[in-house]
């Protein structure tokens, strides 16, 4: 298993930063919270609170999200990191 699937490289990324990267391409994608969560079988209140930081995903539910958005788990990923070198999240 590559490491960007691991439960050690998911910690080391900060929930505030995944969730803002998961709004910024739903955004992109002009996508509304209540549309990605029916394409990623999730409640909306369950994309709110990832997207707010206030809820950590696991592996499988930000699984569930980066395929509905059409990416794969590392590039959400590798997307929140970028922004958390950015923004320091």
């Amino acid at each position: 298993m590559p490491i960007w699937y691991s439960s050690k490289a998911m910690k080391q990324v900060s929930a505030p930063a995944v969730g803002e990267a998961i709004k910024r391409i739903r955004q992109e994608q002009r996508l509304s919270q209540a549309e990605l969560a029916d394409r990623a079988r999730l409640t909306q209140a369950t994309i709110s609170r990832i997207e707010s930081g206030a809820r950590r995903g696991d592996i499988e539910t930000l699984a569930l999200i980066a395929a509905a958005l059409g990416l794969a788990l590392w590039l959400l990923i590798r997307r929140a990191e970028g922004l958390r070198m950015l923004f320091g999240s």
